[in-house]
């Protein structure tokens, strides 16, 4: 609940209820967050990700707050399981509103050169072919009754650079321009994509970032706000984006990122 009394984003629904989503990378994380926020909002959600309890919990706590959620478990670099799920998401709900491309991989923190290349090729395997895989299912079907909102997940690293994370760097640069790209095609078809790019928020992906002092000092000294983000913060993000209320936004990368890529 928001300070003073007022009305927390999450019992808003921005004009979502009764839609249907498909989020990847559900099972924890800002995934899990973004499924929780956007039940609240009442949208009947699909999710995709690649450890069955970890959906599970995702699914339990969206039942908890009175929300409606099937799983699927698989992987977004396996096209044809991700053709399968979105499709079963749009039977199960008799079509497909909203996506949330969630789903990504960090990669170790290593000097360009010796960036283990196997290890490179999976991080682009999975933070943009798995974007491409899902935007193209979605895409079909939403082009087939002419509307529909997608979001991806992109990173306050796809604007900037960051020392040792060249993979993870390079694939967030390909998912900004990715949507820059498919939102400009889009959005005469009825169809907004849009991404956000958040910096460091409390997320697994951060937790070893964060758990040593030098490495988290480093990181909130580069954030002018003095602290990362929240999970609940990004969600409120992509339900906007999401919503009607960002009716006039198509290829828009949202910076989330306390300040960090403007100094």
């Amino acid at each position: 609940m928001a300070a003073s009394g007022a009305t927390s984003l999450d019992h808003q629904d921005f004009g979502l209820a009764g839609k249907s989503a498909f989020v990847t990378g559900a099972g924890g994380g800002i995934g899990r967050a973004i499924a929780l926020s956007l039940a609240k909002a009442g949208v009947k959600l699909a999710l995709f990700d690649l450890v069955a309890a970890n959906l599970d919990e995702t699914a339990r706590q969206v039942r908890d707050v009175g929300g409606e959620a099937t799983v699927t478990v698989g992987d977004v670099t396996d096209r044809a399981a991700v053709r399968a799920a979105v499709a079963a998401a749009a039977k199960h709900y008799g079509r497909l509103d909203c996506a949330v491309n969630n789903a990504g991989v960090l990669g170790p923190l290593v000097p360009t050169a010796q960036y283990p290349i196997e290890t490179f090729q999976k991080v682009i395997d999975v933070n943009v072919m798995g974007v491409v895989h899902c935007l193209q299912a979605e895409l079909e079907l939403m082009e087939a009754h002419g509307a529909g909102s997608i979001v991806n997940i992109a990173s306050a690293a796809g604007l900037i650079g960051w020392a040792g994370a060249s993979a993870y760097v390079t694939s967030k640069h390909a998912v900004v321009g990715l949507t820059k790209t498919a939102g400009v095609e889009y959005a005469a078809k009825g169809i907004r994509i849009n991404s956000v790019c958040p910096a460091f928020v409390t997320s697994p992906m951060t937790s070893d970032l964060m758990a040593a002092e030098a490495s988290r000092n480093a990181v909130l000294a580069a954030v002018p706000m003095g602290r990362i983000g929240t999970g609940e913060e990004v969600a409120n993000a992509v339900k906007w984006l999401l919503s009607p209320l960002s009716s006039f936004s198509a290829g828009l990368n949202l910076a989330l990122d306390g300040g960090s890529t403007v100094i």
